[in-house]
């Protein structure tokens, strides 16, 4: 029986090429999309080929695609999912609405695990099928002017790598296609359309936007032709192996991915910048640094944990600190502590996902003490699950608080540290946002956003005066592992643990293994002082040694290795035996 397949966004290039590719190789495709004519274009003159109407942002669409083709299948669903569709618009991220950032993540991300969910039980049933996912070079190197896109690509990868351990207990593999710069009109068009509502009078982006304009038509014409992506992605589907991965090279790409892992940060990250027409990063002067009387510092998050220890730590060094956090109860009883041990800290409740908590909080602290000097974006959460299980809107909020709420702080502080030429943004990410465990996928998706996004940032920045760094712990016994815990409650309470009842089982005993290894919000909140302070300080800070090995080791060690190891850290073997029997 021939392959049936299910592709997303057919009517572009790549998606177009991959389905044209998939019918030549005698496999039934499902070609889906938004544009119902373009698709009826799609499937004219091919009998092997059904058009289906298809938005993956709407689940009313998906069900509805998932029920016509078990109608037409008897059942069956399909063989394999390759995942086209996609939405990139470019830019500094400072010019990138909230709206439109969250809008790559909803396509990019929340489309693709929607999709993916929608069709897998089946494939899990018969233990075999394929998914495969259409990503791009920037799931693994960050340019400035790429960052929305690239954050999405990140979180991607994040997502596909802790799903595919997961799956491959049930005889489902994942691959993620990564393709370099495609000749691709359409997508073309819609990346570079938005560039010229940027370029307002005045703006700081002006020769910025004007020399990515430049090159638009070199990107139309220079890229790799989609059909070569889809030879990949047709070699995923049908060869006897799926790969983890495969990248499809075009002109700079190969160059590009060695210069990104064998240069030092800070040489890429000006190469960069002279491309896109960016000054080399300035040195913000020592008397707005390391010399600075009293500078200005926020910390959102900061009720417990590593944010309580900051505010701690920078109250001590001298920082007038700003410590916001959505939980007013917490909050209140750190002030408290706070008084008693005689430090002075201004308390302000501000959840990172209300828009109106951010512009009231900026309005306050310009009227406590001027411009902030030092802002940490430390709130954050970990959803835990398997990623099939995850609810849509709780991946939807992993994303809103990890990723969007740090960018909420960055567009409402930063143009002020450009303007003055100096400032610091310390962003507590996670050793989660280099390798990806199983069970932890959504929130692996938001860490990976983040160090992609904090990464475009470092580049755009740091021309006018601003560090952007990265603090990366390991798992911190704080209540942090409590709250992660709390994540589960709702999959039980639903009865919905039943299929992954011997993973559930082991849940209590995964934590306490991080937590053998993790560190203490003291430690980190040392690694924020640090970076804060240092005259010339570092793109990333691991903390603690586990951390600094883990970020050390991962570029270097093979997928297949890392893969086992995890597997051994996470009794996957076990678990899939529990699982078949």
């Amino acid at each position: 029986m021939s392959k049936r397949v299910l592709v997303t966004g057919a009517t572009g290039g790549i998606g177009r090429a991959v389905v044209a590719a998939l019918a030549e190789a005698g496999c039934e495709v499902f070609a889906s999309g938004r544009d119902v004519e373009a698709l009826l274009g799609l499937s004219r003159g091919r009998a092997q080929v059904r058009s289906l109407e298809l938005d993956v942002t709407s689940e009313r669409s998906i069900a509805s695609a998932r029920a016509e083709i078990l109608s037409h299948t008897g059942g069956y669903g399909v063989d394999a999912i390759v995942h086209a569709a996609g939405v990139v618009e470019l830019g500094p991220l400072l010019t990138i609405t909230d709206g439109a950032l969250r809008r790559h993540f909803e396509v990019n991300v929340v489309g693709f695990a929607a999709v993916t969910r929608a069709f897998l039980p089946e494939m899990k049933q018969r233990r075999a099928g394929r998914v495969v996912a259409v990503a791009s070079v920037l799931d693994r190197i960050t340019l400035a002017t790429h960052g929305a896109y690239g954050a999405s690509m990140h979180a991607l990868r994040g997502l596909c790598e802790a799903w595919r351990l997961e799956l491959d207990l049930f005889g489902v593999d994942v691959t993620l296609l990564e393709p370099g710069t495609v000749r691709q009109t359409g997508f073309v068009r819609e990346a570079f359309g938005g560039l010229d509502s940027k370029r307002t009078r005045g703006s700081r982006w002006i020769g910025v936007i004007d020399r990515l304009k430049s090159f638009e038509r070199a990107f139309a014409g220079l890229g790799a032709p989609p059909e070569r992506v889809a030879q990949g992605a047709v070699a995923a589907v049908t060869g006897r192996r799926a790969p983890r991965r495969k990248v499809t090279p075009s002109l700079g790409t190969g160059a590009q991915l060695a210069a990104a892992r064998l240069l030092p940060t800070r040489v890429f990250d000006n190469a960069v910048r002279s491309v896109l027409g960016l000054r080399p990063r300035r040195t913000a002067p020592l008397t707005s640094t390391v010399l600075q009387e009293r500078p200005l510092a926020l910390v959102t998050g900061a009720a417990g944990g590593i944010g309580a220890a900051t505010v701690r730590r920078l109250a001590r060094a001298g920082y007038r600190v700003v410590a916001t956090d959505r939980d007013e109860e917490a909050l209140a009883r750190l002030d408290v502590a706070l008084v008693a041990e005689q430090l002075s800290v201004e308390t302000e409740v501000m959840d990172v996902t209300s828009q109106r908590d951010v512009v009231h909080v900026a309005r306050k602290v310009h009227e406590w003490g001027g411009d902030v000097d030092l802002l940490v974006n430390n709130a954050g959460y970990a959803e835990l699950g398997p990623v099939d299980l995850v609810d849509l809107d709780a991946l939807r909020r992993q994303i809103d608080v990890n990723v969007l709420g740090p960018m909420r702080l960055v567009r409402a502080f930063a143009p002020q540290m450009c303007d003055r030429g100096a400032g610091r943004v310390v962003q507590v990410s996670s050793v989660a946002g280099l390798v990806a465990f199983p069970f932890m996928g959504a929130y692996h998706a938001s860490k990976y956003a983040l160090e992609a996004l904090s990464d475009a940032l470092r580049q755009e920045l740091g021309s006018f005066g601003v560090d952007v760094i990265l603090v990366e712990p390991s798992f911190i016994r704080t209540g942090f592992a409590a709250a992660a815990r709390r994540t589960v409650d709702p999959y039980r309470e639903r009865g919905e643990v039943e299929a992954w009842a011997p993973a559930f089982e082991r849940m209590e005993r995964f934590i306490g293994r991080l937590d053998a290894v993790g560190g203490e919000a003291e430690e980190v909140a040392e690694a924020i002082f640090v970076a804060a302070r240092a005259a010339e300080p570092q793109a990333r800070y691991a903390t603690p040694w586990s951390a600094e090995l883990t970020a050390r080791a991962i570029p270097w060690v093979p997928e297949a290795v890392r893969d086992r190891l995890i597997g051994e850290l996470f009794d996957l073997r076990a678990i899939g035996r529990e699982l078949t029997s």
